[in-house]
């Protein structure tokens, strides 16, 4: 390392070598990387991050809406408008944390490959999770449209709920790394979406309020990881805010850079195991 800059390597002979790039292009080479590979089927890995919460949506929020009419004052297509957009971001980067990170570890090796580079272990995870997020907020962006086409979004405020995606899924992929750094065997991933990804999916506030839990149960659900996005994307989509609207953003930007940060630790003797 030259003592001068330590930006610049130096190499066994003593001669400088090139310079280490910055953080945020470092950064930009994974997130890269990760769009090109994405990209070669992008119609095919797109598809179920679409239709699933499109199909989920006519299936149970049409006959449900028949049934239940308003939710909290707004119609119940409206109400589930959020949480569908939520889900597809839950799913986009559970799965790509969990059972992506694994075969690009144990079975690809494409991170050993990537460390030959000047990226370090902190590079490749965070410059991982912000594909996610960024993929996440794509994916919010047009499902929102498509909800919009048929009137389902009363507030412009829903512009924001893409950003929204992507804190939620940095924060859902660091839980993907967590369970990376747990299992023995990609089979024991099915704890994890069934143990942790399902709960969050059905006691966030998704399908009905939680304040229609039992007292105990609601109060647990208000901090499970996804509600305050739920909670925030439903008050953007509906343009009504309520008192707990600051909490709920504190808690959605804070949330992903304090889980990220234990979640790219926990990797790193993974990785070099």
């Amino acid at each position: 390392m030259n003592p001068n800059n330590p930006s610049i390597s130096s190499g066994p002979s003593g001669h400088a070598a090139r310079p280490i790039p910055p953080l945020a292009r470092r950064l930009f080479s994974v997130i890269w990387r990760h769009y090109t590979v994405y990209n070669r089927h992008f119609f095919t890995n797109s598809f179920v991050t679409v239709i699933d919460p499109l199909l989920f949506f006519a299936a149970v929020g049409w006959g449900l809406a028949s049934a239940l009419g308003t939710m909290n004052g707004v119609s119940y297509l409206v109400f589930l408008v959020s949480s569908q957009t939520m889900m597809a971001v839950v799913f986009t980067s559970a799965f790509e944390t969990s059972y992506g990170t694994y075969f690009r570890m144990s079975m690809d090796h494409n991170y050993d490959s990537m460390l030959v580079t000047p990226l370090g272990i902190e590079d490749v995870f965070w410059g991982e999770l912000l594909y996610v997020g960024s993929r996440a907020a794509f994916f919010s962006l047009t499902l929102l449209g498509i909800f919009a086409l048929f009137g389902w979004v009363p507030s412009w405020w829903a512009l924001a709920v893409p950003l929204v995606g992507f804190f939620t899924a940095i924060t859902i992929g660091s839980l993907g790394y967590f369970a990376n750094r747990l299992v023995k065997s990609i089979n024991h991933f099915n704890y994890f979406i069934t143990g942790i990804i399902s709960p969050l999916l059905l006691f966030s506030g998704t399908l009905y309020p939680i304040d229609r839990l039992p007292k105990v149960i609601g109060l647990i659900a208000a901090w499970l990881p996804l509600y305050p996005s739920v909670h925030l994307a439903r008050m953007l989509t509906i343009g009504r805010f309520d008192e707990n609207l600051w909490i709920s953003v504190l808690y959605v930007v804070l949330a992903p850079c304090l889980l990220g940060y234990f979640a790219v630790k926990c990797m790193r003797p993974k990785l070099i195991n």
